[in-house]
C-alpha cells in the first residue's frame, strides 16, 4: 500500500508461480492529478496492469495520451455499477457571473480565461446547450441586380448573399457564423462570417466551405437553409449562449433563468483519451501501441472541432469528417488489439471515437453514443496507396442515436480507407443524416484542390494510375474499403435533417464488401434516397438477406456490378406520415449510374403497400448526364430470375414489368404472388414452408437477431 500526494494508491500484485501475473493500482480520488499519478504508478511496468478508478468526475485539461509504456493496461471502475466520468470541462467558478443591467432577458456573463480554446460547446447541468441561432432563411442564388460590379463576387464556397430579412433582423454581425446547407444538400458548412457588406448581403468567409453557398439543388428544407449563430441580436430562448472571441466572455440565458451558479461547465478539451503508437505517413511500416482496455468509464463534455482554413482536400467525402484529426473524445492512432467495451460517449460538441491510420484488430462493443456533435464511430485509414493497415476491427453491439448535433452530415459509423471490419449488431437510431458510411471517394486532383485530394499518397498513387490505368479496377489496389462485413444492424429515424442520404451508403471502396441481414425500418424523413445505395464507382459489393420496411424514397441504388440475394422490401413510402411527398421516388430498384452488367438479382422479395409504387428506374437508351453521354443501364444486363413481387393495392402492378423484362430475357421464373408474410406490423417477416416465397428458394429473414445482443460476463 502507497501513500501519494493527497490520494491514495493501492497496489496490488496478482501472483502466479513466484511471478506477478497482474499488477493493480487503485485511485481513490476523481482528480486529473491522481489519474496521471496512478497512471505514473503502473507505466512502463511488463505484463498485464489495471487501473482502477473510483466513483466521480475526471476533468482533464490536457489529453491523456497512453503510448507503448502503457501496453497491458486495463482502466476501469472500482465499481462498474456508479458513474465514472472523464469530462474535457472545467466547471466555472460560480462568482465571476454577472446579470447584464438594463437587460430584460435574464442574461448572465463572465469571463473566458485567455489560455483556454474557444468555447464552442457548453453544457449546462450535465447536458449541452445549444448556441444562440436565428431563425432560418434562404442565401441569395445570384448577386443583388443592383450590387456594383467592382464590388461583386461570384457565390462559391467563401461567398454568400445575404436575404434582405437577414440583414434587417441582425444589427450586428462581429462574432458571427452561418450555418449552410449549400447547393448539395449532403454536406453542412458552419463558417465564420469574416466580413460583411451591409448594403448588399455579401459575407466573405475565411474559412472555405466545400460546396458553393447557393440554395440547395433539391430537397426539402422548410424551415431554411442558413442560419445565424453566436450574435447576441439572436439569443432569444433560454438555454442558449454566446461566446464573444475578442472579449472572451461568455452570454448565457440561463434554461431555468436564474444565476448560473456552478452548473455550468466550460470544454477545455476535444480529445480526452489517445492511445498512440509510432506512425510515419512517409513509410510503410508503424510502430502501433499494442492491448489496451478501456471498459465501463463514460466521456462527456468535449469542445466541438471547427473546421480549419487550411481543410481543404483534407476531408473524408464531402467533409463529413476530416483525416486524421483530432475530432473525437477518445481517439486510437497507431494502435493494435486495443479494446474500447462498455463505455459511454454522451453530452459533447466532439465527435465519439475514431480509429485513424494504422489500426489493427481494435474492438468497439456494447457501447452508447448519444447527443454527439459530430460522428459516433469513425474508421479512417491511410489515404489511397499502398499503405494498408486500417483493418480487421471490431464495432458492435453498440447504441448510437442523436449525433451529428453541431454536425449535421455525420454519418453514425463511418469507414474510410479500412477493410476488412466486422460492423455488426449495431442499433442506429434518429439521425440527421447517414447511418452506416463505407468509403474510399478520393479525386484524383494531385493539386490538393479537391475532396481528399491532399490525403492521397501521391508518389505510389501517380505511378500505379500512369502504369495501370483510372478505371476502378486499376485503382481497385488502392482503395482499402474493402472485405467489410456489415451485417445484423438496426437501423431507423435516419436522414432526419440532411438531404439525398441514406440508411447505409457504400461509395468507391474496394472489393468484397457484404452488406447482409440488416433491418432498415421507419424511416419517415422526405429526404431520404435509399435505404441501402451503392454508388458512383462501386463494385463487387453482396448485398444479402436485408429488410427494408416502411421507408420513405427508395429500395436499393446499386451504379456497378452488385449482387442483390434474398432481400425483402416492404412498403416504401411515397409519403411521410404527416403527408409530405417523399423526395425521392423512383422505385425499389434503381439504376442511376454506371451499368450494372454481370450483378445477379435473384430471391428477393419486393411487396408494394401503395398501388403506384415502381419497381424499377432505369436507362432504357443511352442518356445525358450533364454534358456527358452515358450508355444504358438496364436490368435486364443483370442475372434476374426467381424473385417474388406482390402488391395487395395493385393486383396489376407487376404486369408491365414482367412483359418487359421477360421479353429481354430475364425475370422468367419470378411470380407475382401473396407470401403470405406472417406479421408484418409487428417486424415478423417470416413466412410458412408453403409460401410462394419458399418455393422459389427465398429464405426468410428474422430481424429478431438484428441489433445489439446480450453482454456477454466473463
Amino acid at each position: 500500500m502507497r501513500f501519494s500526494g493527497t490520494f491514495l494508491t493501492v497496489i496490488l500484485l496478482t501472483w502466479a508461480f513466484g511471478v506477478a501475473a497482474e499488477r493493480t493500482a487503485v485511485v481513490t480520488e476523481a482528480s486529473e492529478d491522481a489519474l496521471r499519478r496512478g497512471l505514473a504508478e503502473l507505466r512502463g511496468k511488463e505484463g498485464p496492469k489495471v487501473l482502477k478508478l473510483p466513483t466521480g468526475t475526471f476533468r482533464l485539461t490536457e489529453t491523456l495520451v497512453l503510448t507503448k509504456a502503457d501496453e497491458g493496461l486495463t482502466i476501469e471502475p472500482v465499481d462498474p455499477t456508479q458513474p465514472c466520468r472523464v469530462s474535457g470541462s472545467t466547471r466555472l467558478d460560480p462568482e465571476p457571473w454577472t446579470r447584464i443591467e438594463g437587460e430584460e432577458r435574464p442574461l448572465w456573463r463572465t469571463n473566458i480565461p485567455e489560455d483556454w480554446p474557444e468555447t464552442r460547446s457548453l453544457f449546462f447541468d450535465g447536458k449541452s446547450l445549444p448556441r444562440a441561432r436565428s431563425k432560418g432563411f434562404v442565401q441569395l442564388a445570384e448577386p443583388p441586380e443592383s450590387m456594383p460590379f467592382r464590388i461583386r463576387r461570384a457565390i462559391d464556397q467563401k461567398h454568400l448573399y445575404l436575404p434582405r430579412e437577414a440583414l434587417e433582423s441582425i444589427p450586428d454581425f462581429t462574432g458571427a457564423e452561418m450555418r449552410v446547407v449549400p447547393k448539395y444538400p449532403w454536406s453542412m458548412h458552419l463558417q465564420p462570417m469574416t466580413k460583411v457588406h451591409r448594403e448588399h448581403g455579401l459575407v466573405w468567409s475565411e474559412v472555405p466551405g466545400t460546396y458553393p453557398m447557393v440554395p440547395p439543388a433539391f430537397g426539402q428544407f422548410p424551415d431554411g437553409s442558413l442560419w445565424i449563430e453566436n450574435v447576441l441580436s439572436v439569443l432569444d430562448e433560454p438555454g442558449e449562449w454566446v461566446f464573444d472571441r475578442e472579449s472572451r466572455t461568455l452570454t448565457l440565458w440561463p434554461p431555468d433563468g436564474k444565476a448560473p451558479g456552478e452548473r455550468v461547465v466550460v470544454p477545455r478539451l476535444t480529445e480526452l483519451i489517445r492511445i498512440e503508437g509510432e506512425v510515419d505517413e512517409s513509410d510503410l511500416e508503424d510502430h502501433p501501441v499494442r492491448d489496451i482496455t478501456i471498459r465501463g468509464l463514460t466521456f462527456a463534455h468535449a469542445n466541438a472541432y471547427g473546421w480549419e482554413g487550411d481543410k481543404t482536400g483534407w476531408g473524408l467525402q464531402h467533409d463529413w469528417e476530416m483525416y486524421d484529426r483530432p475530432t473525437a473524445m477518445v481517439r486510437l492512432r497507431g494502435a493494435e488489439n486495443c479494446r474500447v467495451e462498455k463505455c459511454r460517449f454522451v453530452n459533447s460538441g466532439a465527435a465519439g471515437i475514431r480509429l485513424d491510420l494504422h489500426c489493427i484488430g481494435n474492438q468497439v462493443r456494447h457501447c452508447e453514443f448519444t447527443h454527439l456533435g459530430g460522428v459516433g464511430v469513425l474508421l479512417a485509414g491511410y489515404g489511397m496507396g499502398f499503405k494498408d493497415v486500417n483493418r480487421e476491427n471490431v464495432i458492435a453491439d453498440n447504441r448510437i442515436s442523436h449525433i451529428g448535433e453541431t454536425w449535421w452530415h455525420s454519418p453514425g459509423i463511418f469507414v474510410w480507407q479500412s477493410g476488412g471490419n466486422r460492423i455488426v449488431h449495431n442499433r442506429l437510431h434518429d439521425l440527421p443524416y447517414t447511418g452506416i458510411v463505407v468509403s474510399t471517394r478520393t479525386q484524383l486532383d494531385v493539386s490538393g484542390v479537391k475532396e481528399s485530394s491532399r490525403t492521397a499518397r501521391w508518389d505510389e498513387v501517380v505511378f500505379h494510375l500512369e502504369t495501370r490505368g483510372r478505371d476502378w479496377e486499376a485503382r481497385e489496389p488502392l482503395l482499402h474499403s474493402r472485405n467489410n462485413d456489415i451485417g445484423w444492424n438496426d437501423l431507423s429515424h435516419v436522414m432526419e435533417v440532411m438531404g439525398d442520404g441514406n440508411a447505409i451508403y457504400i461509395s468507391g471502396t474496394g472489393a468484397g464488401n457484404r452488406v447482409h441481414h440488416n433491418f432498415v425500418h421507419d424511416v419517415v424523413a422526405p429526404n431520404m434516397n435509399a435505404a441501402i445505395r451503392c454508388d458512383d464507382d462501386q463494385h463487387e459489393v453482396t448485398l444479402d438477406h436485408n429488410v427494408i420496411a416502411r421507408v420513405c424514397g427508395e429500395g436499393f441504388i446499386w451504379k456497378g456490378r452488385c449482387d442483390l440475394i434474398n432481400n425483402l422490401v416492404f412498403a416504401i413510402r411515397s409519403r411521410t406520415p404527416d403527408g409530405r411527398r417523399a423526395e425521392h421516388g423512383r422505385g425499389i430498384l434503381v439504376l442511376s449510374g454506371a451499368p450494372v452488367t454481370g450483378s445477379v438479382v435473384r430471391h428477393n422479395l419486393f411487396v408494394g403497400t401503395e398501388p403506384r409504387t415502381r419497381i424499377l428506374y432505369e436507362h432504357d437508351e443511352p442518356w445525358m448526364q450533364g454534358n456527358r453521354k452515358r450508355p444504358a443501364v438496364r436490368l435486364a444486363s443483370c442475372e434476374a430470375d426467381e424473385n417474388l413481387y406482390w402488391n395487395p393495392a395493385n393486383p396489376n402492378w407487376a404486369d408491365d414489368f414482367f412483359e418487359k423484362q421477360r421479353a429481354r430475357g430475364i425475370e422468367k421464373n419470378s411470380v407475382f404472388a401473396d407470401p403470405n408474410l406472417r406479421s408484418p406490423k409487428t417486424n415478423d417477416f417470416t413466412f410458412s414452408p408453403d409460401s410462394p416465397a419458399a418455393k422459389l428458394g427465398i429464405e426468410p429473414v428474422d430481424v429478431a437477431e438484428t441489433g445489439p445482443r446480450p453482454e456477454v460476463r466473463n
